[in-house]
């Protein structure tokens, strides 16, 4: 199949598990609203009134969340259709690819979280003045977060034998990843001494630079002072994407032995 079936391919995958689940059942969309909204709220209420500088930087959180939990649902569907539904199989014995496959379902992932994060660019837009060069790179870091967290999803959704065992080792890996790195409050917030810490996850990369095209970088430096380079977040969040699509595409288990 030339690159243009593949295409083709990928998009209709795209169409079978996003854009008819989503036609079909639209309280699916205020699930994926559910989590986010719930701790901005929250933080709304506990800092609003006296910290209100900390409102755009948890409404960028709450879009960074959304983008790395489609990594949360993409384990979960390949993990169902592979074991449950076998159709995975189905695709192996096809002409389709690997790539057209993972793009397919990486895709259908995004379309489950567009309603979502056109509300947090909205609310983002609403609260504080980012400029178009800003918007631009905030989106550019929404899809190197998709392509990381839905490469990752894939990968370990090929591990297991057993759909119980998807669900705590998926909720547990990306609430690591969206929940206790700094995506929500200010890296600053943390002790310096541990504050390189944080960027063990790849999340926090993602973090620094959304905050810092959008201008909702503010506070005290980070130390070491590498730390507040804009240049060190593109450059961790890109090797972590180039990573982890590379081992989705040589490590995951495409074929059941």
């Amino acid at each position: 199949m030339i690159a243009g079936g593949q295409a083709k391919a990928a998009f209709r995958i795209c169409y079978f598990n996003g854009i008819i689940p989503l036609w079909r059942s639209p309280l699916l969309i205020w699930a994926v609203f559910l989590t986010p909204l719930s701790f901005l709220f929250f933080l709304f209420v506990i800092t609003g009134p006296t910290n209100p500088q900390f409102l755009p930087h948890a409404v960028v959180g709450g879009v960074l969340f959304t983008v790395l939990f489609t990594g949360n649902g993409m384990l979960n569907d390949c993990a169902y259709l592979r074991l449950e539904r076998q159709l995975q199989q189905i695709f192996v014995a096809s002409p389709v690819r690997p790539f057209a496959y993972l793009m397919g379902m990486a895709l259908s992932e995004l379309a489950f979280t567009i309603p979502a994060l056109a509300l947090f660019l909205a609310i983002l837009l609403l609260i504080t003045p980012v400029s178009a060069a800003g918007f631009a790179g905030l989106l550019g870091v929404v899809l190197l977060t998709w392509l990381m967290a839905t490469s990752l999803g894939f990968l370990i959704s090929t591990l297991f034998k057993q759909l119980r065992e998807i669900w705590p080792i998926g909720t547990l890996t990306f609430s690591s990843l969206a929940v206790l790195p700094p995506i929500f409050y200010p890296a600053y917030l943390i002790p310096k001494s541990f504050q390189w810490v944080a960027f063990l996850a790849p999340s926090t990369f993602a973090s620094q630079l959304a905050d810092s095209v959008t201008g909702v970088n503010t506070g005290s430096p980070l130390s070491p002072g590498i730390l507040n380079s804009p240049w060190f977040d593109l450059a961790g969040l890109l090797i972590a994407t180039i990573l982890f699509a590379l081992a989705a595409a040589f490590l995951a288990r495409w074929r059941e032995p």
